[in-house]
Formats: C-alpha cells, sequence, structure tokens
C-alpha cells in the first residue's frame, strides 16, 4: 500500500508540472476559454508552479488525455460522455488549481460555452462502476506524464493527494 501510495502521489504531481512546462514554452495552446478566469497568479502555491489553470489544463490536453485514452480499459469509461472532452478537462483543470492553492473557484464555473462544472464526483460518476484498480491506473498515466515533464517529487505527491481525496466519489457508483 505504502508503495502505491508513493507511486500515485510521484503521477499526480508530475502531471500538473508538466502542463506548466507545456505552457510556459508555448508548446500548447489552451483549446478553451474560462468565462472566469481561474489562473493561480504568483501565489507560491503549488498550482501556482504549475502554471496554475491555464498550465494544468494544456497538461491534461496534450499530455495526460491522450495517454489515458490509449489505455482500452480506462478509454471504456469515456465512451458514453455528456460533456466535451475540453469541459471535462477544463472541470478537472479548475479542481486541480483551486485544490492546490490556485484561485480557481471551487466548483460551479460556468465556461465560455456554457457548460457548468459540477461538484458531486458522485453524480458525476454514477452508474460507470469504476474499480479502485483503474483509479490506481489513471491516477498513475497522470503520474508517468508528469514524470516525463520533470515534475518535482513533492508536488507530485500534492497532487496525488488530491486526485486521491475525490476516490470515494468516483469509485463503484
Amino acid at each position: 500500500m505504502r508503495a502505491m501510495t508513493i507511486a500515485v502521489r510521484k503521477t499526480c504531481g508530475m502531471a500538473a508540472l508538466a502542463g506548466a512546462l507545456a505552457l510556459t514554452l508555448g508548446l500548447v495552446a489552451p483549446r478553451t476559454t474560462l468565462a472566469n478566469d481561474g489562473s493561480s497568479g504568483g501565489n507560491g502555491s503549488v498550482a501556482a508552479r504549475l502554471g496554475g489553470f491555464p498550465g494544468i489544463f494544456n497538461f491534461l490536453d496534450a499530455l495526460v488525455v491522450p495517454a489515458e485514452l490509449a489505455d482500452p480499459e480506462i478509454a471504456a469509461f469515456f465512451a458514453h460522455l455528456t460533456e466535451t472532452p475540453a469541459d471535462i478537462e477544463a472541470c478537472l483543470a479548475l479542481l486541480l488549481d483551486h485544490d492546490l492553492g490556485g484561485s480557481s473557484p471551487h466548483n460551479g464555473t460556468v465556461l465560455a460555452d456554457g457548460h457548468q462544472c459540477r461538484s458531486s464526483m458522485t453524480n458525476i460518476h454514477r452508474g460507470l462502476n469504476i474499480p479502485d484498480r483503474i483509479i490506481d491506473k489513471f491516477i498513475g498515466i497522470v503520474g508517468e506524464q508528469a514524470a516525463l515533464a520533470g515534475v518535482a517529487d513533492a508536488d507530485i505527491a500534492e497532487v496525488a493527494k488530491v486526485l486521491d481525496r475525490y476516490r470515494g466519489g468516483v469509485r463503484n457508483k
């Protein structure tokens, strides 16, 4: 269990930093715009080090989502979406930015396309019957991508904690 926790923490933090690196290097242009800008500014938080909402969003969009969808077990859970992938990425980036100390609102943000981010992980994932091993795999892929981007271990640990905090709302509903 301890080894898995360490792997999960490394995985998550790396993902977030990769987003910041992609944004900083100009490798990825944002595909979506928020109705209310959720950038983190320079507040010294994990979110700020990862590039705030824009960095986290770009990391998810350019690296994490393609890697997650390349895994057939994980891709199966995204087969019947009611939101656009960009909406899911934006809402997850807002959540990560907020929970990592950024200035994004916790929930309820209305995106530029009119989609409102929901606050209940249980409601969002109801009926998907996602087992723990898939959640672990999802977090692991996030970490792998972050590792490739050179995210700091401490930031990886914080991102992993945030993602793991939502496990109960995602699992087997």
